[in-house]
């Protein structure tokens, strides 16, 4: 009798999820396919039946992230959809927060990318990064602009340097677990951040 489709996606579930386990804690090369069917309790033919190879496999696991991480739906997303004034920069950087928490095995996935193999999946992920921000954001800082609300920097570049400045801080205390990078929560480190980027964006 033929598996059904529920069974299918639950088995696939459980061969990502131990892949993206040892991926994340041994590392790509360190990872071999037999070990990841006995972690999640398959076959290794049943294995083979869903990735014909490993290379198959832990891209497969990155596209199904970076779909999740895209999505309209994630804290950044609705921050961005909410950002009216330099005073929401506060939300970006605890949506930041919010997504390296729950993101942090993607991240973790990245950086084997980048240190095992040739990284092509941060350059197509950040590649077109100024075009999408320009296209979410232009109208609103066009807007702002004519209000008097932002001084001669690149409103967009500074957006982005500021959602990578966010990402970055909660990467270190998150992901590599370096505590109070600067001394203080997570709270009053969004504020010092904003407040840095605020100034910077204002008019002199």
């Amino acid at each position: 009798m033929p598996a059904s489709a529920e069974s299918v996606a639950d088995t696939r579930s459980r061969i990502h999820q131990a892949a993206i386990d040892l991926f994340t804690t041994q590392g790509y090369h360190g990872t071999g396919m037999r070990e990841i069917a006995k972690t999640a309790g398959v076959s290794l033919g049943n294995l083979y039946n869903h990735h014909a190879a490993k290379e198959d496999l832990f891209a497969s696991i990155l596209d199904e992230f970076e779909a999740r991480y895209t999505a309209p739906d994630t804290p950044l997303a609705r921050a961005f959809a909410d950002f009216e004034s330099l005073d929401d920069l506060e939300a970006i950087g605890d949506a930041s927060r919010r997504m390296v928490a729950e993101f942090a095995d993607y991240i973790r996935l990245i950086y084997v990318d980048v240190v095992e193999l040739e990284g092509g999946h941060i350059r197509r992920l950040f590649g077109g990064m100024r075009r999408r921000y320009e296209e979410v954001f232009s109208e609103r800082l066009e807007t702002m602009r004519r209000r008097g609300e932002l001084g001669r920097v690149d409103p967009v570049a500074a957006l982005m340097t500021a959602t990578i400045a966010f990402f970055y801080y909660f990467n270190m205390e998150r992901v590599f677990g370096v505590r109070r990078l600067f001394g203080v929560g997570d709270a009053e480190a969004v504020a010092l951040m904003a407040r840095t980027f605020r100034e910077g964006m204002r008019p002199r």
